[in-house]
């Protein structure tokens, strides 16, 4: 395994020679190449050993692993996106300012406010001291560290580009954190129209429409369906309102049980796919996440076979995730890329299938792949800047049915109700 010193030299810690360095007075000194992997990773030295005893020294150099510590009372145990992204921001930067990994580690653990994520600094921080890997660290929160940022870690530990992996990860998250934020703005204006919508129509069900019923019964008025199916909910409502509570709190159980199984799963992300405005938008975002996450993994320096099999379990998409997962079958077997994805026209536009053709004819994936990723990004922003006046006439059309739907309902008997008095 190669590793960076803090001259950013590389160090070779497999090979079995000792190395030598070179004193102040000329002359010639043995140094054990993992003294330097050691000091790239805590910034210290190994203490020189008295007992010349070789089966002594190595067993001192090799200790026990160190066992992440759970403490209670940290009820969330969630990482949150911008704090992993500002984490492989700053350890970008100081690695690259020729700091070693362990003070760099506590320096990051100072300054977070999130006290389980704290905690797992400091676990990796005992960790390295004791002579392990970074990745092998990570390993015990999968929660906090995915496959694919443990992979990318591994890859530039043993190409002695850690610094450039931590800066190309904090990029990857960057772009999904302005992706996801994209998201939710678009999505808050038909929100908040829905849901204020939903609360007028409950204050009316609520407070109005009841005093209304009263004055058309007390008129001897026919109530029409809208009327009767407000008093029943009211009725419902006021003496069973625990049995009302405990069935939705029962359904919403439910439907998360059925959706978390895998073929409820796949039948749902299978339908959304279909959809016309929501199918095409989800299956951009799907390849732009695809391509993406494969270009970083490849840039790293991972095979192929095994950049499919981590960007599979990636995808949130339950289809892309199973197919990509036969698609690295597919590519072990032999199959090109592009091959792969002309068997599954719905899910690579024909688009996709001829740039990875050029890709892998010139030998230029990787780019490829960026430039899809790149392209897909740009749709996708398009239509989420563009979502709220996509959707604009959508909202003032269900709008105009909500208020007329309640205003025929309503004044068709107040029609009734004034004709009665007149006579």
């Amino acid at each position: 395994m190669e590793y960076l010193d803090n001259q950013s030299k590389k160090i070779d810690t497999t090979s079995s020679l000792d190395m030598e360095k070179l004193k102040g007075d000329g002359e010639l000194t043995k140094v054990h190449p993992q003294m330097s992997s050691f000091k790239l990773y805590t910034g210290k030295n190994i203490p020189k050993k008295t007992n010349n005893s070789k089966s002594k020294q190595s067993k001192n150099l090799v200790k026990e692993e160190v066992k992440p510590i759970h403490r209670k009372g940290l009820a969330f145990r969630v990482v949150s996106l911008t704090d992993k992204m500002l984490f492989m921001d700053n350890m970008s930067t100081m690695l690259r300012a020729g700091l070693s990994l362990t003070p760099a580690l506590k320096t990051i653990k100072n300054e977070v406010k999130n006290n389980y994520f704290k905690e797992v600094l400091d676990y990796l921080c005992r960790h390295i001291e004791n002579g392990q890997t970074l990745s092998t660290g990570m390993k015990h929160y999968p929660k906090v560290f995915p496959e694919m940022v443990i992979a990318t870690i591994e890859v530039g530990e043993s190409t002695g580009m850690l610094s450039d992996t931590f800066g190309h990860l904090a990029d990857i998250m960057k772009r999904q954190k302005e992706l996801k934020a994209k998201v939710v703005g678009a999505m808050m204006y038909p929100i908040i129209v829905i849901l204020a919508l939903l609360v007028v129509s409950g204050f009316l069900a609520m407070v109005i429409f009841p005093q209304l019923v009263d004055l058309f019964e007390s008129g001897g008025i026919k109530l029409p369906f809208v009327l009767v199916a407000v008093r029943t909910f009211n009725f419902v409502v006021k003496n069973y309102w625990y049995y009302v509570l405990g069935a939705l709190i029962a359904l919403i159980f439910l439907l998360k049980i059925i959706f978390s199984r895998p073929k409820a799963k796949l039948f749902l992300d299978t339908t959304l796919l279909k959809m016309p405005f929501l199918g095409k938008l989800n299956r951009e975002l799907a390849l732009t996440r695809f391509a993406g996450n494969l270009t970083a993994l490849l840039a790293a320096g991972l095979a192929i076979v095994q950049s499919m099999e981590i960007v599979s379990k990636t995808l949130g998409n339950l289809r892309y995730k199973q197919e990509i997962a036969l698609m690295a079958k597919e590519l072990e077997k032999g199959q090109s890329l592009q091959s792969a994805m002309a068997k599954r026209p719905d899910l690579f536009p024909s688009l996709t299938m001829q740039l990875v053709q050029v890709g892998e004819t010139t030998g230029q994936l990787e780019e490829i792949l960026g430039k899809i990723a790149k392209f897909y990004e740009d749709r996708v922003n398009n239509v989420l800047n563009n979502l709220s006046t996509i959707l604009e006439p959508f909202l003032l059309v269900l709008v105009g049915i909500a208020v007329g739907f309640i205003a025929v309902s309503v004044i068709g008997p107040l029609y009734e109700l004034t004709n009665s008095f007149a006579d």
